[in-house]
This record gives C-alpha cells, structure tokens and sequence, in this order.
C-alpha cells in the first residue's frame, strides 16, 4: 500500500497498464509459435492405423473425423473412430448428427469408442492411454484444431510414455478459419484463442508434467 501512495492512482494505472500493454505484444509476436507445428499425416497417402482418435472439443472436428474414417473405409481398412470428451451424456445416437451421410450408412456402432469421462486434454490423453494399452494399438492418427494440436501431441506423447504405452501418434489437422498462420490476427476470436492457447502450451511445456 506505501508503494501505491508514494506513485499514485494515475501512476500506477500506466505503469501496470504499459506491462499489460507489452506483454500483449510480446504475446502477438510469438504466440504464431503454434502454428508452426506441422503434421505428420497429410491426409491423402493413407498409412494403415488402428484408431483415428478426435478430440471432440472444438468446432467441425467430429465431422472431419468422419470423413477420414470414411477415406480409410473406401481404402478397404477400417480403424477405430475414438471420440474423446464428447460429454458424460453422449451416445452414438446424440453425436450421429455430426456425420455425413455416408459416413453413417458405412459406420457401425461397435466400430466407434465413445469416450465420455474427460473434460481437458490431459484427460483426453490419460483415458486414450488406458484404452490403447488396454487394446493393443500402435499406431493412431490424433485429429484437432490447428491451434490446439502442438500441446495436445505433446501431452499425449508424455502421458503414453508415463503409462508405459508404445504408440505412433500421427498428427492430423482441422482446417479452420480464421486459426492458421496467417490469420489468427484477423479477428478477435481468433486473437483470443490463440493467445489463450499460448498460455497454456507455455505452461505444459516448461513446468507440467504427466503425473502430477
């Protein structure tokens, strides 16, 4: 409180004001770091996998996973769709609306894993790694939103590793506007996701660790 006295309303206002303002900036120069992450599946050449795992939380994943699922199927191969944190009230009937139609007459139920239990991408990744363990799988192609995929591969690659899980996770992104390289700055939604997931990828990746 003697601090605030001494400098006043005024000063202290601009002062924290001007640490708000740079760390904005700082965070608008780097925060772009997410979407230099590349993926390792490009979606046209069709490696054999045993799962495509969705993580439900965003905005046309669903749909997409779908539609990749259904490429696999006209390719003759047919993995697991494993939708992840779809919500502890979904069932196969309340998450079909996000398919398309073709994808629904092709599907069946048993070939899908429902998983309802996690809320965050850590929960995500500990669920997946009970069920992959559990299955036997090797090799899954992990399918999010641009701004999301860096720290979910990061914390699905440590979470297997701490369950003792040996896994191939691919990497397979959502196309979405405005959120890649060049546009996040566009528009205020995606200036806040991103800035809001730069956060979180700067804490994962300096101080979490799977476990704790």
């Amino acid at each position: 409180m003697s601090w605030f006295r001494k400098t006043g309303f005024r000063q202290t206002f601009i002062f924290l004001g001007g640490i708000t303002f740079g760390f904005l900036v700082l965070a608008m120069t780097v925060a772009g770091e997410l979407y230099d992450f590349q993926d390792s599946f490009d979606g046209v050449h069709l490696p054999r996998v045993d799962a495509i795992v969705c993580l439900a939380g965003g905005r046309g994943r669903l749909s997409a996973a779908g539609d990749l699922w259904q490429r696999y199927h006209e390719q003759k191969m047919e993995p697991v769709l494993y939708l992840s944190g779809v919500g502890p009230q979904s069932t196969w009937k309340a998450v079909a609306h996000h398919f398309h139609r073709g994808v629904l007459e092709s599907l069946k139920s048993e070939q899908v894993v429902l998983e309802t239990e996690s809320q965050n991408t850590e929960g995500n990744a500990r669920y997946f790694a009970q069920v992959a363990k559990k299955r036997g799988w090797k090799r899954v192609v992990l399918l999010t939103s641009p701004y999301h995929l860096r720290r979910a591969k990061f914390i699905f690659d440590a979470t297997l590793k701490d369950e003792g899980v040996s896994l191939l996770v691919e990497t397979f992104t959502v196309r979405q506007d405005p959120f890649d390289a060049d546009e996040w700055r566009s528009s205020f939604h995606g200036v806040r996701v991103t800035l809001s997931e730069y956060l979180k990828w700067v804490y994962y990746s300096k101080f979490w660790k799977s476990g704790d």
